[in-house]
């Protein structure tokens, strides 16, 4: 019979501490947690507080570890002078912050649609040669990396004095985000929690930029961010290179899918 007692007692403790933390009620900000996420917008690290049992604000920061691609292509220096292999790398480049609002549409509910923004740098990747375009030591980049062929317009693309061009991939800076999910950003009834998202960034449609200037108009000035389309190359007749434009042009959403694991700390 005291065994019994014993158990009914701890029995009770243990269904009152349960209860405890299943009438856990958020207010203003009175509950946070830290979560770290992975998925599609790279590795994520944020902090969540509720503003009441409907919403919870989320705030922090993501980034997507580099990538990089080599390959080797056929550039003319000038129009005067030789063709050259050059060795080119590109590098993925994204981070952002975010502020993201939280909806509830019941007390207990974990489902939840989110609205908000990611926002940071607009270049999200970039083209750099890893071989001189300049070979000659007396040549002081001022004559650059010319693209486009005659009658079409032909541009100029500054190098370094080391021979060195870059070509960036840009979006916009600021990327309204919708989405949807499930999980509390603060949990309720534990510490530990799992949540899914899945939706878009609205970025705007990107666009390939370089530091050029009009060729064929010896006073233009160089522009920083010149935005180079498929015409300007004058190569109609690269199928690769204009499906490679279009396909960049096209992107004008980023999809969002992450899997997020959240400690509530009080």
């Amino acid at each position: 019979m005291k065994k019994l007692f014993v158990l009914a007692l701890v029995a009770l403790g243990t269904t009152q501490g349960l209860r405890a933390q299943n009438d856990i009620e958020f207010g203003y900000f009175d509950h946070l947690s830290v979560g770290v996420s992975v998925g599609t917008d790279g590795i994520g690290f944020d902090l969540a507080a509720p503003i009441s049992d409907y919403a919870a604000v989320r705030g922090g920061f993501s980034f997507m570890p580099t990538i990089k691609v080599d390959k080797t292509i056929h550039l003319k220096r000038d129009v005067n002078t030789y063709y050259q292999d050059i060795k080119i790398q590109g590098k993925s480049k994204i981070f952002d912050g975010k502020l993201l609002l939280d909806f509830y549409p019941f007390k207990t509910s974990s489902f939840h649609l989110t609205a908000g923004a990611f926002f940071g740098g607009e270049e999200f990747a970039n083209i750099v040669n890893k071989s001189p375009i300049l070979k000659n030591p007396a040549d002081y980049g001022t004559l650059g990396l010319i693209v486009g062929t005659a009658p079409n317009p032909e541009y100029e693309i500054i190098t370094d004095l080391k021979g060195n061009a870059k070509i960036k991939l840009k979006s916009n800076g600021f990327k309204p985000y919708l989405g949807l999910g499930f999980g509390r950003a603060v949990q309720k009834n534990s510490r530990l929690g799992f949540s899914f998202d899945a939706g878009v960034k609205f970025w705007g449609e990107p666009g390939v930029y370089a530091k050029a200037r009009d060729f064929n108009n010896p006073l233009a000035q160089w522009e920083e961010n010149h935005r180079f389309r498929y015409e300007d190359l004058g190569s109609k007749d690269d199928k690769d290179l204009k499906d490679a434009f279009e396909t960049i042009e096209k992107i004008k959403v980023y999809p969002v899918l992450n899997l997020r694991l959240t400690y509530r700390i009080f």
